[in-house]
């Protein structure tokens, strides 16, 4: 199986997520399986450690796509 290249206009198309979606079912999911206590501190420091990943991946396909994104943006433009 090919690796993707998370590239606009080869695997990636201008309607897919940019921005992973949360769900409550995630976090839940994730404090039961990653905190010894369940508390308020513990489930905002969980869903503080989900945003940081989501956020992670959104700026590296935002930088992947930097130009692709640029390019439609100026399209009618010119």
């Amino acid at each position: 199986m090919p690796e993707r290249e998370w590239k606009l206009g080869e695997d990636l198309v201008t309607s897919d997520s940019l921005l992973d979606g949360l769900t409550f079912d995630d976090l839940i999911l994730a404090v039961h399986c990653n905190c010894r206590s369940i508390t308020p501190e513990a489930v905002q420091a969980e869903l503080r450690g989900m945003l940081e990943s989501r956020k992670q991946d959104m700026m590296f396909l935002l930088e992947k796509n930097m130009d692709a994104i640029m390019a439609e943006a100026r399209k009618g433009r010119e």
